[in-house]
């Protein structure tokens, strides 16, 4: 029996990978970051390894910025890894 369109995936994407909910908000940034971002997303992807998103780039970029402002305590895997 085939699914439903709404239950093959969450309305907001990918479902979520922890506890933590997911909202969707709107931010004003300027084309020519959007463009790198773009170009970084395309690289990403190309690699085949795994899918990645504005999304996925923005979330990383924000994770890292409160770890460097000391808002929250980054993970021991993650800091090996970068």
């Amino acid at each position: 029996m085939k699914k439903k369109k709404d239950e093959e995936r969450p309305p907001l994407g990918r479902p979520l990978k922890g506890k933590d909910r997911r909202l969707q908000i709107g931010v004003y940034v300027a084309g020519s970051v959007v463009d790198i971002m773009d170009a970084y997303v395309e690289g990403r992807k190309a690699t085949g390894q795994w899918s990645y998103s504005r999304s996925d780039f923005i979330n990383e970029a924000i994770d890292k910025h409160m770890k460097d402002l000391g808002l929250i305590e980054g993970d021991d895997d993650e800091e090996k890894q970068g």
